[in-house]
């Protein structure tokens, strides 16, 4: 399938393109804090230790916090217009898949991109933890969360939002090659939802098959929390397990007997995406 051009600016479907961008994750988030409303007073919680009121129940003030899903939604739809705006000189600066708005989702691309974000953001992340000064200039205010909620996932500092998500996520869509616009929206759905779920404060129905499979749970985040330099990546646990950085949640006294039949983590998600990420650099060289 052939690739399909942004819209000019001054068009209706350019409007429609650029409202879509700035309200779709909003309401992707607002069904995220549902979860949470729906469930966490009737699920079983992950830690003794119960999260503040407002880390709890505050989902307003979580919604537009600028560093949370508005600094998401600023960034990309300010490459989506700068794009159309002043393509000749930003044309380097703007991934490819951002001006592709056919309709095909590329499985390859969309696989290989949980693996390089998860990499790239694994390298942010060890640096702010071992770096003093970086650690408390971006992402000290994130930690003093003890105790995390769904709601207060994105919670923390602007600057830190920027060093450990936007750019390793602009980092990705450059790095992997033959995608879309449309496979950069369910890549980027996925992550916004897993990257809230993670922060859970209750157990959730597929934490025990995310472990098996090798994908971060609530559980293994939560030993972030607790052990900060340990459990650094947020999609494979394999990434902490071979680079010497992860904690197995099992070996904790909060969450052994929560995991005592379960099997442990295993490399299955790290293959695939691994696998994935071979035939798409393949398929483009």
């Amino acid at each position: 399938m052939s690739s399909v051009p942004l819209p000019d600016v001054a068009s209706p479907e350019f409007a429609a393109l650029l409202t879509a961008s700035l309200t779709v994750p909003y309401l992707f988030c607002g069904a995220i804090y549902i979860v949470h409303f729906a469930f966490k007073d009737r699920t079983q919680p992950i830690r003794k230790t119960k999260p503040l009121e407002k880390h709890d129940r505050d989902w307003r003030s979580a919604l537009v916090r600028p560093e949370g899903i508005t600094a998401v939604v600023l960034w990309m739809s300010m490459w989506l217009g700068l794009s159309l705006a002043a393509p000749q000189v930003l044309r380097g600066a703007v991934p490819a898949c951002i001006q592709d708005l056919s309709p095909r989702v590329a499985v390859g691309p969309l696989l290989t991109y949980f693996l390089v974000f998860d990499m790239l953001m694994w390298l942010v992340h060890v640096t702010q933890h071992n770096v003093h000064w970086l650690y408390k200039a971006t992402h000290s205010r994130h930690h003093t969360i003890a105790s995390p909620t769904i709601i207060v996932a994105l919670t923390g500092f602007l600057p830190d939002t920027v060093l450990l998500i936007l750019i390793p996520l602009h980092g990705t869509l450059f790095i992997v090659p033959g995608s879309t616009f449309a496979t950069v929206v369910v890549f980027a759905t996925a992550a916004l939802i897993h990257l809230h779920m993670i922060h859970s404060s209750f157990k959730l129905p597929w934490d025990h098959a995310f472990r098996s499979l090798g994908i971060v749970n609530t559980y293994d985040h939560h030993v972030h929390h607790i052990h900060p330099k340990r459990n650094l990546a947020h999609f494979f646990t394999s990434i902490d397990r071979l680079l010497g950085t992860y904690v197995d949640p099992a070996n904790l006294p909060n969450f052994g007997e929560q995991l005592a039949n379960v099997a442990k983590s295993g490399h299955a998600a790290l293959c695939v995406s691994a696998c994935a990420a071979v035939w798409t650099f393949t398929q483009a060289w």
